[in-house]
């Protein structure tokens, strides 16, 4: 017979269990801060696409200032930079409509792993596609087991970079 604890090994820390046997209660916060620290940076772009969608949509109004300037050149150097400016603003908010919504994806992952007291969840495409879905996901997770997620990379490419940086402009003093 299977080991009746093996679905647990992969539980978080904060389950505790009777007598602290899955790492007791301390640290409780789950995945807390991960969340919040997402839901910050969804309403500053939020805000930003609306702006970049009012620039695109709004060329023919900021056109009309530059009715009054006086020189036809800067008219017209206007007129199309308000253009490509306004094209620009467009795609930008394209692109950060779709980071917006993988980032709702992230706080969804965080929320159900903090629920279901999953350690070492972090939201890669890996682990979002093994979070249970649907009743069926659950009760094979509960009664199946729990496959083991991916950990989260200790060395990025940004980590090597600036480390690399760092060691050749390290300290001059």
């Amino acid at each position: 017979m299977a080991d009746p604890d093996a679905r647990n090994v992969n539980r978080a820390p904060s389950e505790g269990g009777e007598h602290g046997k899955y790492g007791g209660n301390e640290g409780a916060d789950g995945y807390k801060i991960e969340i919040a620290s997402v839901k910050g940076l969804i309403a500053p772009l939020e805000e930003s696409v609306v702006g970049a969608r009012a620039v695109k949509n709004g060329q023919e109004k900021l056109t009309a200032y530059l009715q009054h300037c006086g020189a036809p050149e800067l008219l017209e150097s206007g007129k199309g930079f308000l253009k490509e400016w306004g094209f620009g603003m467009g795609e930008l908010a394209d692109h950060a409509d779709a980071v917006v919504e993988r980032l709702y994806e992230a706080i969804a992952g965080y929320m159900l792993a903090d629920l279901m007291r999953i350690k070492d969840f972090w939201p890669s495409d890996e682990n979002m596609a093994k979070l249970p879905s649907g009743s069926a996901g659950k009760w094979s997770w509960e009664h199946v087991g729990a496959p083991e997620m991916e950990k989260r990379p200790e060395d990025t490419g940004l980590s090597k970079f600036s480390r690399k940086l760092l060691s050749e402009y390290g300290d001059e003093s």
